[in-house]
């Protein structure tokens, strides 16, 4: 096969993937790799797919594939074994939402470890510290303690052999801190009733965000509800296009205020439920143990698998599922169905 032979079939397993044909997509993966056994993309993309259809053993092996970029390069890697005066740098990968997720394996690793040291990106310092099995935390361009050995974040489950049924899943693992909670409880006097945290897009920057974010019009469904306050911790583009709009009575735009993620933590705190596309926030409320309902693509992430409404990663989560060439509006509209129902 030439160079071309190979991109065009990565680009049609991928077209087979987005069409729910898992299995076709799979045959495509295994294509090259019998012409190209160590092509890193279709190993990992062959992964994604097996993890979302409950394959962990043979997944999580082919997920070591993906890049692991910024690894340190003079630290020997740790493989799971026991060092009883080690210090082992858990270092996060990827986007805020996947190290939220995958923290909680530092509970694992503890046991194993005299010290566990979760490297971080910028702002989740303070949350990452409270993460059971942490000993320290560095976020990124911070200088790195003394460390014995590293593993990527995202190795953790290959190295633990998670399976369905032994996902570490005790939530609250993560807890916001209480002076923050204080501040925002004051802010919150004088809201009466039950209040719903919304957030309806993820990082414009990623690439499948325009598949897995409904945008601020679907929710309109929401705002007919009699009864609820909803509060937007919305950040970013999507937040700021709220600013100078007219706003239905009965929401609250604090995204401006929220000025970190412990702002974020500790808001959440004092809601009755979330509402969040699949992007980081949901993470964060499923990690801090709060009610949370996710709205996913017909696409979704390998995590969410490919059906059902709950997740063994986040005990409080509900999901709600775009059917294939659905718009987000049907979607809202059951999720304002639950919501209404939910109040009665």
């Amino acid at each position: 096969m030439t160079p071309q032979d190979i991109d065009d079939l990565i680009a049609l397993g991928f077209t087979h993937a987005l069409a729910g044909e898992h299995q076709a997509a799979l045959e495509t993966y295994s294509q090259i790799l019998a012409e190209q056994p160590a092509n890193a993309v279709a190993h990992y993309y062959a992964g994604q797919l097996l993890l979302a259809n409950g394959y962990f053993d043979e997944g999580w092996a082919e997920c070591e594939w993906r890049p692991q970029d910024g690894m340190p390069p003079t630290i020997q890697r740790w493989k799971g074994e026991a060092l009883a005066d080690g210090t082992i740098l858990v270092a996060g990968e990827q986007g805020y939402g996947d190290s939220i997720h995958f923290a909680r394996y530092a509970s694992l690793v503890a046991p194993l470890a005299s010290k566990v040291v979760v490297g971080t990106l910028p702002g989740l310092g303070r949350l990452m510290a409270t993460v059971p099995g942490v000993s320290d935390v560095v976020e990124a361009e911070q200088p790195l303690p003394r460390l014995t050995h590293y593993v990527p974040m995202l190795s953790l489950p290959f190295l633990f052999k998670t399976k369905l049924e032994t996902i570490p899943n005790g939530v609250p693992y993560m807890r916001a801190d209480p002076a923050y909670v204080e501040k925002w409880r004051k802010r919150l006097a004088g809201i009466q009733g039950p209040k719903v945290g919304l957030v309806w897009s993820g990082n414009p920057g990623f690439r499948g965000d325009h598949r897995r974010s409904p945008g601020f019009e679907p929710y309109r469904e929401l705002f007919n509800i009699p009864g609820i306050t909803f509060i937007s911790l919305q950040k970013g583009e999507a937040g700021a296009a709220l600013s100078g709009q007219p706003l239905p009575h009965n929401l609250f735009d604090l995204g401006p205020e929220l000025e970190s993620w412990d702002d974020t933590a500790a808001l959440m705190m004092l809601l009755d439920l979330v509402i969040s596309s699949c992007t980081s926030p949901a993470h964060l409320a499923g990690a801090l143990g709060r009610p949370v309902w996710i709205v996913l693509s017909s696409f979704p992430d390998w995590r969410w698998f490919r059906d059902g409404d709950v997740s063994p990663w986040y005990p409080t989560a509900r999901l709600f599922r775009q059917a294939r060439n659905e718009s987000w509006g049907p979607v809202l509209q059951r999720v304002a169905q639950s919501l209404a129902q939910a109040r009665q």
